[in-house]
């Protein structure tokens, strides 16, 4: 019990730390380059959806942080939406695309009696719709001003921690209770963020971006 509160506390204070970093420094630089309008709209419309996991999963600190992160995505895409303006059809559209899906297969699943599969299987799918894109875009960006080097490095970390309770390793689940959504979410969130974050951390260094 006090080692899933200590993760769960964790958990939500990597929430803050990676989604406070991302929106205040598109705020600051007034910049989106190297934000992918695609990841943010996938994300925006899947943010219920994981929660839905969180809650059938048994992981009250997962259902905490991803409502505390859906917060400051909305503050995030705010900014993004000023200082960016050619990106808000894009996201618009992503978010009521993947919100729509995310939400037919889930019924679909209710119906059949396999919601938990089902809503799983869709988010390892939209995960990889929202890394991808995300990564492409971090690293063909001619800059990475809307970058925030701290929220890249924060970004693994989580990864990092959702894998380890994806697999049953316990932690923000209970033991020997694998999650295959948390499993994918965790191994793309490491491949995606890692490299955005050399690129990023090596540009600021150079003093190639501010």
């Amino acid at each position: 019990m006090n080692g899933a509160l200590v993760s769960g506390t964790a958990l939500v204070a990597i929430e803050v730390a990676r989604s406070v970093p991302a929106w205040l420094r598109v705020k600051r630089t007034r910049s989106g380059h190297g934000i992918s309008p695609v990841s943010m709209g996938v994300l925006a419309g899947t943010g219920p959806g994981w929660i839905a996991v969180a809650v059938l999963a048994q992981s009250v600190a997962a259902a905490v942080a991803g409502m505390v992160w859906l917060v400051f995505h909305g503050l995030l895409w705010r900014e993004v939406a000023k200082a960016e303006h050619a990106m808000n059809k894009t996201i618009v559209a992503a978010t009521l695309f993947s919100f729509a899906a995310i939400g037919l297969v889930t019924i679909v699943g209710l119906g059949a009696g396999y919601m938990e599969p089902a809503l799983g299987s869709a988010l390892v799918i939209a995960s990889a719709c929202y890394s991808l894109p995300a990564l492409y875009r971090g690293m063909k960006s001619p800059t990475t001003t809307g970058l925030s080097l701290v929220s890249l490095a924060v970004n693994s970390v989580e990864g990092a921690i959702y894998f380890v309770g994806g697999v049953g390793m316990g932690g923000i689940t209970p033991h020997g209770h694998p999650v295959l959504a948390y499993i994918f979410f965790g191994g793309l969130a490491l491949a995606s963020n890692l490299p955005r974050l050399v690129r990023a951390g090596a540009r600021r260094a150079m003093n190639r971006d501010g």
